[in-house]
């Protein structure tokens, strides 16, 4: 108050006397009034921002408190009995991580987690093994089941869904590793820098997705449909293959050593500096896949007739150094 009492009442007149710098001011009183006037308008216009500052404050700390209580009452929710509910909940956890983007990365983990917890898929050791390939045409049929995830766990295909679409932080890691998403269709899922690995992924469908890096190691990929899919540098040891469609799919960097893709479908595919070391590539027809720089050794077997050395492929002793960090060390619009 003894503030305003001065800028009010004092400041006028010395404002006046130091910018006349004593020269003769006609109507002084007025000068003053206009003075007065002028630094009120200035008080009042400071206490508008202030008071917008407060309220810009208040409203942030509502919003903050809301999101709170709207996660922890989504994460109640998926425990529920009901499956309406739980779905529910998985869609209100990805409207927070839209909302709030430091809530982005912990949302992710509660879904992988849900996924784990609800879907785990049968040790490898427990799944059918195919004797040849008529034989792992038929128990890929029998193993992928009659019924869609979305029909036999669809809170668990709403959850990788809303983490296959979700805002979260760049190379955060999607831990999936061991779950049952057989006949899942997630076409055009960002799934980079997933651990899937020995997943269940028996004719999933990932057309288009983005699987960059993501660890496969082991998991079960029969039948799957992996056209025009970005696998660049990812990781698929092991991995089975059997039968899968792979159209345009980009396998640069890949590492495919012990892989099974008997008669998969390649047409298209990129193998560039993929690791093909013990691969298993019996009945699949390479003559349109892009082989140049992938690397073998004597374990990996080939179609019948099909020469690796015109194809460009690369003995393993001759080869660069696998899986290399960027496939476009020049270009940073195309990080590997």
């Amino acid at each position: 108050m003894s503030v305003v009492v001065l800028i009010v009442v004092l400041a006028p007149r010395h404002l006046l006397g130091w910018d006349t710098a004593g020269a003769r001011v006609p109507d002084r009183a007025k000068a003053i009034n206009d003075i007065r006037t002028t630094l009120l308008q200035g008080l009042a216009g400071m206490a508008l921002l202030v008071g917008a500052f407060f309220t810009w404050r208040q409203l942030q700390v509502t919003r903050y408190g809301q999101l709170s209580n709207r996660f922890t009452a989504a994460v109640e929710q998926l425990g529920s009995p009901s499956v309406e509910v739980r779905i529910g909940a998985v869609f209100a956890l990805e409207r927070v991580a839209v909302d709030s983007r430091d809530d982005r990365a912990t949302v992710a983990e509660v879904l992988c987690l849900f996924a784990q917890r609800n879907a785990l898929a049968t040790p490898l050791d427990a799944r059918p093994t195919p004797r040849d390939i008529a034989h792992s045409h038929e128990v890929a049929l029998a193993h992928a089941g009659d019924s869609l995830l979305v029909v036999r766990s669809p809170d668990v295909h709403a959850a990788v869904t809303v983490l296959g679409r979700a805002p979260r932080p760049e190379g955060q890691e999607l831990r999936l590793q061991r779950v049952d998403l057989r006949r899942s269709m997630l076409d055009y899922a960002n799934l980079a820098d997933a651990d899937l690995h020995y997943a269940d992924l028996t004719n999933v469908h990932l057309q288009g997705a983005n699987l960059k890096r993501v660890d496969l190691s082991g998991t079960w990929l029969v039948r799957a449909i992996l056209m025009k899919a970005d696998l660049r540098q990812a990781s698929l040891r092991s991995v089975l293959l059997c039968h899968a469609r792979l159209d345009g799919t980009d396998l640069r960097a890949t590492d495919l050593s012990n892989a099974d893709l008997t008669a998969a479908v390649v047409d298209g595919a990129r193998f560039e500096m993929a690791d093909l070391r013990g691969a298993v590539l019996t009945g699949t027809n390479l003559a349109e896949a892009m082989l140049t720089g992938a690397v073998a050794d004597t374990t990996t077997v080939w179609p019948r007739g099909f020469d690796a050395a015109a194809a460009g492929v690369l003995p393993a002793q001759d080869a660069p150094p696998l899986r290399p960090l960027s496939l476009f060390p020049q270009d940073p619009a195309h990080g590997g």
